[in-house]
């Protein structure tokens, strides 16, 4: 079923309308978020794992890219991810955080010699939980605390890579499959650990805190709750496509179940007049 809806998604997303939405997307086009909602609504109508998945990867991770880098970062990975290079994740919740967003405990360490980044799960609580596509993804959008000199400067949002091109898992990272989820068995929920992985400077999403080579941190807010409320806000259309996924999937069962509502009434109609001789 997984290998199915991953196949779904690809076509779907290679259809002219839906490569076309994620155009939009990366140059923000006018009115592209309730065309995108639109879009989810539809696809979680006609096949709710397909909805999800392509929820995951193209507005959850790709709103991450859109809504927290910069234009060379939507320049980087928007336009691979919708020419279908290779597929993203969205990882934010943890086992010990689920809405404590700001408590997270995965750690993003500079390395002022190297110039990288040193991505970390420093306990279990830490571990990354409920990540849609991590079975397969090559990419994850994933939140730690960017530390600097043994201080942290609040949650921010990297690219680490997962998998490479041949599905293989990168050194330092762990994907445990948490096996099917009811109602949604298309859709491959798992744990990611990261054991001191490493990535470029460059693939934090700088849009409101930036590291520069020297060390130094910098951002356009200077008040560390305003900036991490912004932060958040930003990425308010990517959650509100669930909503709108689910809505698609609660029209979709009310008219099954108004349907089957009237049988009874129709099948007993239908008697009634058989009976009194009208057929």
């Amino acid at each position: 079923m997984r290998t199915l809806t991953l196949q779904r998604v690809k076509f779907t997303m290679g259809l002219p309308l839906l490569k076309r939405a994620i155009q939009e997307q990366a140059e923000k086009t006018k009115n592209f978020v309730s065309r995108s909602l639109v879009i989810g609504e539809v696809l979680s109508m006609a096949d709710m794992a397909t909805g999800v998945k392509c929820g995951i990867i193209y507005w959850l991770f790709g709103g991450a890219v859109r809504n927290l880098g910069s234009p060379a970062h939507v320049t980087k990975w928007l336009q691979p991810l919708q020419e279908q290079k290779y597929t993203g994740m969205f990882a934010m919740t943890e086992r010990g955080h689920g809405s404590n967003v700001r408590g997270i405990q995965t750690e993003a360490t500079f390395d002022l010699s190297a110039q990288e980044f040193v991505i970390d799960t420093p306990c279990e609580n830490a571990e990354k939980m409920y990540i849609g596509n991590s079975m397969y993804g090559n990419y994850a959008a994933v939140f730690a605390q960017l530390i600097l000199n043994g201080r942290s400067h609040g949650p921010h949002c990297f690219i680490v890579p997962v998998r490479d091109e041949n599905g293989s898992l990168h050194p330092g990272v762990t994907a445990i499959d948490m096996m099917y989820k009811e109602g949604l068995h298309g859709v491959d929920n798992g744990i990611l650990r990261f054991d001191k992985v490493r990535i470029p400077r460059e693939n934090l999403l700088d849009k409101f805190g930036s590291v520069a080579p020297d060390g130094q941190y910098h951002s356009p807010i200077k008040d560390r709750s305003t900036r991490f409320n912004a932060m958040l806000a930003a990425l308010t259309p990517s959650r509100l496509a669930v909503t709108f996924q689910a809505m698609g999937s609660m029209k979709l069962g009310l008219t099954i179940a108004i349907r089957y509502s009237h049988r009874p009434i129709i099948i007993l109609l239908n008697c009634s007049l058989a009976s009194a001789g009208h057929w």
